[in-house]
């Protein structure tokens, strides 16, 4: 498993690479900016919210499907709207590696609006399966 040092310098030659492209998103007909903004929701730095290193380390690690996510998904799964900001979520269920494993999991990217309207790419997020198995109550018979 690499350590987060290493995988935060992969992701961020990605990322640095993301922002000098043009993403577009056919969910909103429109490009979605890659910023520094995003960059740092995700690693939790300068007064963002704080994150644990596996939570970041997750996130960096699913960051490179962000771009596809935008770039192919069609339909705005979910939108909030949280005081002046308005977050607007693409889900997808793809296929991720991790710890020489590959499994299906569901990404959800969240995209924000600017001040200016525009879209800017602000997250992404994994629905880690759960490790427990699910336990089921015992049914009592019926009389």
């Amino acid at each position: 498993m690499p350590s987060l040092k290493m995988v935060k310098h992969q992701a961020w030659a990605f990322y640095s690479k993301w922002k000098k492209q043009k993403t577009f998103s056919p969910a909103f007909n429109s490009d979605v900016r890659v910023s520094l903004k995003g960059w740092y929701h995700i690693t939790g730095a300068r007064g963002f919210k704080q994150r644990s290193a596996g939570d970041v380390y997750r996130r960096l690690m699913i960051l490179h499907h962000a771009k596809t996510i935008i770039e192919t998904a069609t339909t705005i799964q979910n939108v909030q709207v949280k005081g002046k900001i308005t977050y607007y979520a693409l889900d997808s269920v793809t296929q991720v590696s991790e710890n020489d494993k590959t499994e299906w999991r569901k990404l959800r990217v969240i995209i924000i609006d600017d001040i200016k309207g525009n879209k800017v790419f602000y997250s992404v997020m994994d629905k880690k399966p759960s490790i427990r198995p699910k336990i089921q109550k015992k049914r009592m018979p019926h009389p």
